[in-house]
């Protein structure tokens, strides 16, 4: 990707044809002279703003491009805080032509080091089919976002020594920014406003992962490093097919990082699919991801390691349905439903697996 200015906004209004010009207009052979930018609609950007941009060129040809730049809402400081705007930048400036995951081509990025405002100009995917997290994966999805996910771990596995701009999992200031600011503030919300979700002892699991969350950030963490998403999730992809079978493109690259592999899966499994999964699916997938690994050269790394990391993460995971419901700014009914969708997932999930036995 050639960037040949540091050209960043607040606002996609404020992608005008000056600034077409500027970031992409090397990529065409006349000027930009018109830009339609539409938003994306309800329910999208929970923590970015996205949207269509229509140009119009010279000639009169016309073409699309997504836009995305920082979230309209108070998210945007979270969003800042975990670094998500410089992560996706540096993805698609260093990591994205090895990723063997598909993702949308990215025409421009760039981000302000003191303000983290950005801005990211990506192809536009057309009528490619977005997931939607209120609606489960199958079971073939499962399998090769499981499979995919071993496919981009095993291809940077324990090369994320090469990335100097790169952040990690294990970082105990980032630890801490989660736990403080995002995980303890948000449990008690959740569990009062989710109270139909919170049966049994599941709110005693929130307190606990609360009071031991370093621990079960180092035991699900830690191990060899690679290069995980740290979003993946459904609504983060595009649900294709490819030779007949069913594929995705994964796009919302912010949380990129260095890290622990079974973290992207277990989010996946706990966020994406329905209790149903959670069973023999689950367990299928999960082999699957270990047998990937292996063909993608990956030494040294048992399967009951690789389960144990796992479960631990599923744990781990949790952080993202109590933000949802707890800590953030769910933006309309959409976030809602999402916040209840994925918190009952998350308990399902880790409660097939027994994790709460690793709780002390």
């Amino acid at each position: 990707m050639q960037v040949s200015q540091n050209v960043v906004i607040e606002k996609y209004e404020e992608f005008t044809p000056d600034v077409a010009n500027r970031t992409i207009g090397h990529l065409y052979d006349e000027p930009v002279v018109a830009t339609d930018i539409r938003s994306l609609g309800e329910g999208v950007g929970l923590m970015s703003s996205i949207a269509r941009g229509h140009l119009t060129f010279a000639s009169g040809r016309e073409c699309t491009v997504i836009v995305k730049c920082i979230a309209r809402t108070d998210n945007s400081e979270l969003s800042k805080g975990l670094n998500f705007y410089r992560n996706e930048v540096n993805f698609y400036l260093h990591l994205a032509d090895e990723t063997p995951i598909p993702v949308p081509e990215g025409l421009y990025a760039a981000v302000d080091s003191d303000t983290q405002d950005f801005l990211l100009v990506l192809e536009d995917m057309g009528d490619a089919e977005a997931g939607d997290q209120l609606v489960s994966c199958t079971e073939e999805q499962l399998m090769v976002a499981f499979r995919r996910a071993a496919e981009l771990h095993g291809t940077f596995w324990g090369r994320t020594g090469e990335f100097d701009w790169l952040f990690y999992q294990i970082d105990m200031r980032s630890i801490l920014f989660r736990r403080d600011a995002i995980f303890r503030p948000g449990v008690q919300p959740a569990v009062d406003n989710f109270s139909e979700v919170f049966t049994g002892n599941r709110a005693d699991i929130v307190h606990q992962i609360t009071e031991q969350y370093i621990d079960l950030f180092q035991n699900s963490l830690g191990g060899e490093p690679t290069i995980i998403h740290g979003d993946y999730r459904t609504d983060n992809m595009f649900m294709t097919e490819k030779d007949g079978a069913a594929d995705i493109i994964a796009f919302d690259w912010q949380n990129t990082m260095g890290g622990n592999g079974t973290h992207d899966i277990a989010y996946f499994c706990s966020q994406s699919a329905d209790a149903r999964l959670h069973g023999e699916p689950q367990m299928n997938a999960l082999r699957l991801y270990h047998d990937t690994l292996l063909d993608q050269g990956v030494k040294g790394y048992s399967f009951d390691e690789c389960l144990e990391r796992y479960r631990y993460n599923l744990l781990v995971t949790m952080i993202t349905p109590i933000a949802i419901c707890g800590t953030l700014d769910q933006g309309n009914e959409r976030g809602r439903q999402l916040g209840h969708t994925v918190l009952e997932r998350s308990f399902s999930a880790l409660e097939s697996l027994d994790c709460a036995t690793l709780l002390k």
